[in-house]
């Protein structure tokens, strides 16, 4: 089987970076994001996110350009997710291969040093962290081509409603995961293939 993953909010807990990113381009460290705020924001889709913060979707390019030096600086300090690591590593392990599709306000020497730091950079197949904000399909089809994959024997892995139709579009089943973004009660709602709140239940699923 091959796993594409996405990077923040499925492998990396980069909610606490985003938050304070937003708060210091957008808000000048000056009325923060409530928690309230917070969840609320969880609980819509990401073209319901930027209209509730007051964006436009063209400026979307100026935001993750302003903001993406603050996010890799701030990306060695994210924690992962319990039971990811180990996850990852039995995932491997069975003869699987992985691969990892992020947005380019990632860079992938940022990428790399913050799986090393867990120890588990040695298996994914590639990285591509040049993925505009509503462009993975594209990135994961040509993907997919580079390798040969076949979309029966391909998962799609993300945490967001951005994922789930960035893995109908590419044609693939989607295992929407419930410890990052987007609520789960969201996620339930746009119907994903699978639904998991714990790392450790990829190892369980029958794809």
């Amino acid at each position: 089987m091959n796993y594409i993953f996405d990077f923040d909010g499925t492998i990396s807990d980069s909610l606490p970076a985003f938050i304070a990113t937003y708060n210091k381009n957008m808000r000048h460290n000056k009325d923060p994001l409530t928690s309230e705020e917070i969840q609320e924001l969880r609980g819509m889709g990401a073209r319901q996110v930027l209209k509730r913060i007051g964006f436009k979707w063209w400026q979307v390019p100026k935001l993750a350009l302003q903001a993406r030096a603050d996010l890799n600086a701030l990306l060695p300090s994210n924690n992962t997710f319990e039971g990811l690591p180990e996850t990852i590593r039995e995932l491997h392990g069975r003869g699987n291969r992985l691969y990892i599709v992020t947005i380019r306000s990632n860079t992938l020497n940022g990428v790399e040093n913050y799986l090393k730091k867990y120890d588990i950079d040695s298996y994914f197949t590639e990285i591509d962290t040049n993925a505009g904000i509503f462009g993975k399909a594209k990135h994961i089809r040509k993907l997919m081509k580079k390798y040969g994959m076949k979309r029966r024997d391909t998962v799609y892995i993300g945490d967001e409603t951005r994922d789930i139709q960035a893995a109908r579009l590419s044609g693939l089943r989607i295992v929407s995961v419930s410890w990052g973004f987007n609520t789960r009660e969201l996620l339930k709602r746009r119907k994903p293939n699978f639904l998991i709140d714990d790392p450790k239940q990829l190892l369980k699923i029958e794809l």
